[in-house]
């Protein structure tokens, strides 16, 4: 029997990107007026602003998908609630230490990787983990915030590296 968990995991923040949209309007309104009252120069610059907003407000709005299915980990990136990007995919046996950002575990471990891949939205209140993986020749360090039966199945295929209890 499979074994198959996944948790998404939202930004709690959103007014960075509310505001962004809303400016977005605002700029592509001004944009439009001052193109049709051939003032060109500004029609422009409200124009590339309404752009540019247009294209950085996806960064605003992050989403983290935690998913594990018999020993697999994936972690994605959905940006905007529109597109999907992989970031990381690891087996548990290959992990060294899943524990607590805040635990002594972690923080007395040594070696830790200099690559931190970090898959925490932004206003998280929940307790962070920290996973250093090893990939052959590679060592990651993954930033996450995985809920309790997230935890109990990497415990289930790594009990060693899982710190569940602290």
């Amino acid at each position: 029997m499979d074994n198959f968990k996944e948790q998404l995991v939202t930004t709690t923040n959103k007014t960075a990107y509310n505001a962004s949209k809303i400016f977005m309007g605002i700029f592509g309104v001004l944009a439009f007026f001052f193109f049709v009252t051939a003032n060109l120069l500004f029609g422009l610059f409200f124009a590339v602003g309404c752009g540019l907003l247009f294209y950085f407000k996806r960064f605003l709005y992050l989403e983290y998908e935690y998913s594990i299915t018999n020993g697999e980990v994936d972690v994605d990136k959905i940006m905007e609630m529109k597109s999907r990007k992989r970031i990381i995919t690891f087996n548990m046996k290959n992990a060294e230490l899943v524990a607590p950002v805040d635990s002594d575990v972690y923080k007395d471990f040594g070696n830790k990787p200099s690559e931190i891949i970090k898959a925490v939205p932004a206003g998280n209140t929940d307790r962070v983990y920290a996973a250093i993986i090893t990939g052959g020749a590679k060592r990651v360090q993954l930033l996450f915030v995985p809920n309790e039966d997230i935890i109990n199945l990497c415990f289930l295929y790594n009990p060693k590296a899982v710190k569940k209890n602290l």
